[in-house]
């Protein structure tokens, strides 16, 4: 989980908790053979550390005083060597302190050398007031094995937050491309729908006064596929929704032949699994959208193959040809292909007209049916 400002108040409390280990050395100096002199001077010494200690965990770390990272470490070594230095070798060092410092202060490449250099300086001061090299080297590694812990710990920390980090920026992901497919599906919904309502609003308000009958006729459709494009759209909102190749033709043939546009469908295929299938629903829709709005055909043929564990739709016209605007439809038809592993393919024919074709990997070969030609 993300550390929040809650847990960080409680590890700043945690390590400032610490300073009962100060209990000792405290009772040590108050009670010890010391000189009123040496006294003030050892504990004005632990009170400094102490300050530092509070400073680094408060302040420092995470803080807003992080610049003095190396300051408030050197400033507790120094103290603490001095208050190290004027105490007997049988009361031991707490030189570990500035050892867990150094060990969360900085990153793992400057602060592992930081603590070999700490330790090993607690242990020249032991073997300078007079500790055995054996206590001594004892003591040196205790300080290493600490810091060392604080090294570790501050890495998992990091870890943790770079992991938060990364949650989030897969979330603003996640809804992002959830909002691109949102806004394709809709497109794709909408924008066929709104062009049959158009021509047919056209046509019936052509056929209004020569013949009424026919023109209510148009208005029934039209009141239908808005019906149809109101439920579409709340099956995508309901994100449900996956077309099928058989309901995209019906809607073409209906389509074409409100526009006055020949229709041919040309299936031979075998059963396709429903990722592919929609996809291939998908390209039928938007390339029969752009037959009617933008080729000023009169004829549109769709071929749908099977061969060699590929599935492959065209929809082709006799129009005007040219070529194709990047719109939000063969952008977003682009992008499913993309996503099935797929190839698409927009262009003018060589003499009259244009040509969509889609073509998408099958993950396995399926039983053929039989050819059926419309």
């Amino acid at each position: 989980m993300s550390l929040n400002a809650r847990v960080i108040k409680l590890g700043r409390l945690f390590m400032v908790a610490w300073l009962a280990f100060y209990l000792y050395p405290i009772a040590v100096i108050l009670s010890g053979p010391f000189s009123p002199e040496g006294k003030a001077l050892a504990l004005a010494l632990l009170l400094a550390s102490g300050s530092v200690w509070i400073w680094f965990w408060t302040r420092i770390l995470a803080g807003p005083d992080q610049r003095f990272r190396a300051v408030a470490v050197a400033l507790n070594a120094l103290f603490i060597g001095s208050f190290t230095l004027m105490t007997p070798p049988k009361y031991g060092t707490v030189m570990v302190c500035v050892a867990v410092m150094a060990g969360a202060a900085f990153r793992w490449r400057l602060a592992v050398p930081l603590i070999a250099i700490v330790a090993l300086s607690g242990g020249i001061l032991d073997v300078i007031r007079g500790v055995s090299p054996l206590q001594a080297s004892g003591e040196v590694l205790n300080d290493a094995i600490v810091g060392l812990a604080a090294v570790a710990g501050r890495l998992l920390l990091e870890a943790n937050r770079q992991l938060s980090l990364a949650r989030e920026q897969i979330a603003r992901l996640a809804v992002g491309e959830e909002r691109l497919r949102f806004a394709r599906d809709l497109h794709d919904l909408l924008g066929h729908s709104l062009s049959v309502i158009a021509l047919k609003s056209e046509l019936a308000g052509r056929l209004i006064k020569s013949a009424p009958g026919l023109a209510a006729h148009e208005v029934e459709d039209i009141e239908t596929v808005a019906r149809q494009a109101l439920r579409e759209v709340r099956e995508a909102v309901a994100g449900y929704r996956q077309p099928t190749l058989a309901a995209e033709l019906a809607g073409a043939n209906e389509a074409l032949a409100a526009a006055g546009i020949e229709y041919h469908v040309d299936q031979d295929h075998t059963p396709l699994p429903p990722a592919v299938e929609a996809v291939l629903a998908w390209t039928v829709r938007e390339g029969v959208t752009n037959v009617m709005r933008h080729s000023q055909a009169t004829r549109c043929a769709i071929r749908i193959i099977n061969v060699d564990r590929h599935a492959t739709v065209e929809v082709v016209d006799d129009g005007r040809g040219g070529v194709p605007e990047a719109g939000s439809g063969l952008r977003g038809l682009q992008e499913r292909v993309v996503e099935r592993g797929g190839t698409l393919t927009a262009e003018s024919l060589p003499h009259e007209g244009f040509r969509l074709r889609v073509t998408l990997p099958l993950p396995e070969v399926a039983i053929p049916v039989d050819r059926v030609t419309a």
